[in-house]
């Protein structure tokens, strides 16, 4: 079923898939890297480098084949986790930015990191809703999600539920006049 999810141009709840991200294999090295130089950080993990290098030979292929992002009609879909797996669908509408970034650790193997940041999300200054290490071509894969997130907004047209921008000058006239009639009665009545 995996399989049929994946395919670009499948129909999903959040919409039909319009691109799907692909991941650079140098992400296996450079996540060998990145932990090892946190362990000889640490001092105490220079032990652990050994057992680090054997065990990335496996771990890092598995990342890089779990790892998916693929945006839809209505929503961006992220999978990604070995061990502790994860699945996001953030609706596009909630997107409020896509940051590019790397590091010189990343520079060196030619990487890009892309940051999802949305309205609402949980966190402190510089977290973000998920982050994407090692997409190709970051930056057409951002302006794909922004450029879908623009016509996904400019779609939208209010509902009758929702105000006009003239009837809420209505609404905040008739408050005003309630408030003006409140004071008018004076704080004993």
């Amino acid at each position: 079923m995996t399989d049929q999810l994946e395919q670009p141009g499948h129909s999903s709840v959040t919409g039909r898939t319009l691109l799907e991200a692909q991941f650079d294999r140098n992400i296996m090295p450079y996540v060998r890297w990145y932990v090892t130089l946190l362990l000889v950080i640490t001092v105490a993990g220079i032990l652990l480098i050994p057992f680090w290098l054997m065990f990335s030979l496996w771990y890092c292929p598995q990342f890089h084949r779990r790892v998916s992002a693929r945006l839809t009609t209505h929503a961006l879909e992220i999978r990604k986790g070995v061990f502790a797996r994860s699945e996001a669908t953030i609706p596009l509408d909630r997107v409020t930015d896509l940051r590019l970034h790397d590091g010189p650790l990343m520079r060196h193997y030619e990487l890009r990191g892309l940051k999802v940041e949305t309205a609402g999300q949980s966190g402190g200054p510089g977290s973000s809703e998920s982050d994407l290490l090692a997409v190709i071509d970051a930056v057409s894969f951002r302006d794909a999600v922004l450029v879908q997130r623009q016509k996904l907004l400019d779609s939208e047209t209010p509902t009758a539920d929702s105000p006009t921008p003239g009837g809420v000058a209505t609404i905040l006239t008739e408050i005003r006049d309630i408030l003006a009639r409140m004071e008018a009665k004076g704080p004993n009545s």
